[in-house]
């Protein structure tokens, strides 16, 4: 094979090559195809290139010519763009360009809406209206905001499920099981008024146990009972202390035992029982030497 003939093929692939390139590039730029230009304009482009992708419908029918600025401060950036001839049959007047990212930090491309059907056709040099464009940096606060709110949420619906739980389990061994409803009819505080009856209980004579709401002398609340049903009241308080324990536990449970003998009360004896309410004051030095549980009577205002 002689020295002119590898030259020749060495320009001749050279050649093809080049020829390739060209015809690459030009049919990504649309050198070969008849083309028209539109334009829209954005505050802000967010850094959107020349010659970056033009799409319709999610394909690739055209590019960014050119990025003009604003000449006044107050103005926007303009954005010229070459698609092809055939893109007129769904790009109208009403189409909507917007600036999107190809994944979350790819580039950046603008996509153009379909036009519906009533509205006008375009024509080369005109102008869409366009879509605002949300930084890649105020998306990815979004997302993080929204994502510790999601996790604050989830750990607030797993200690309440946690809570719940334990309160179940809390009660249903002291004989008081739906502990969601343990301040239905509660007060924040007593009244200040005075009080035309009162009735106390030692906690030890009408509970099993110590750390119980469950009821084991209820015939020791029928003196209160019948003078509830037999008078007129304003309003009566079943109020309950405890003496030693721990704080929280026993603020809990001051408040199933004054909701116990609501509950008894407003179902056994003849009375308004929407007077009836109850108030857990949990350890408190009032309390005296005992637990204990009042049922506080007020007249009427």
């Amino acid at each position: 094979m002689s020295r002119a003939f590898r030259v020749g093929v060495f320009i001749v692939l050279t050649l093809l090559i080049l020829a390739t390139g060209i015809f690459l590039i030009g049919d990504k730029e649309f050198l070969f195809s008849s083309t028209y230009r539109l334009k829209a304009d954005f505050q802000n482009v967010a850094g959107l290139n020349d010659g970056a992708d033009v799409r319709v419908g999610g394909i690739h029918e055209g590019t960014v010519k050119r990025i003009d600025l604003p000449s006044r401060p107050d103005g926007k950036v303009t954005v010229v763009m070459k698609l092809r001839n055939s893109t007129r049959n769904i790009i109208r007047k009403d189409s909507v360009a917007s600036i999107k990212t190809e994944g979350l930090l790819g580039n950046k491309y603008i996509e153009i809406s379909f036009g519906s059907d009533k509205a006008e056709g375009v024509w080369d040099g005109d102008a869409i209206r366009s879509e605002s464009t949300q930084d890649i940096s105020e998306q990815a606060s979004a997302v993080t905001a929204e994502a510790k709110a999601g996790a604050a949420a989830f750990r607030d619906d797993m200690e309440a499920l946690k809570q719940n739980f334990l309160l179940r389990g809390f009660f249903k061994k002291r004989g008081y099981n739906d502990a969601g409803e343990l301040t239905k009819h509660a007060i924040s505080k007593l009244p200040a008024e005075p009080r035309i009856k009162e009735f106390d209980y030692d906690a030890r004579k009408i509970f099993d146990k110590p750390d119980s709401a469950n009821l084991k002398n209820k015939k020791a609340l029928s003196e209160a009972g019948k003078f509830l049903e037999g008078n007129k009241f304003g309003l009566a308080v079943v109020a309950s202390t405890e003496t030693v324990g721990d704080t929280e536990k026993d603020r809990v449970l001051t408040q199933a035992r004054a909701k116990v003998v609501r509950d008894y009360l407003a179902q056994n004896f003849r009375l308004d029982d929407t007077r009836i309410k109850t108030i857990g004051l949990g350890k408190s030095k009032e309390a005296g030497d005992s637990s204990k549980v009042q049922i506080l009577i007020y007249p009427v205002r």
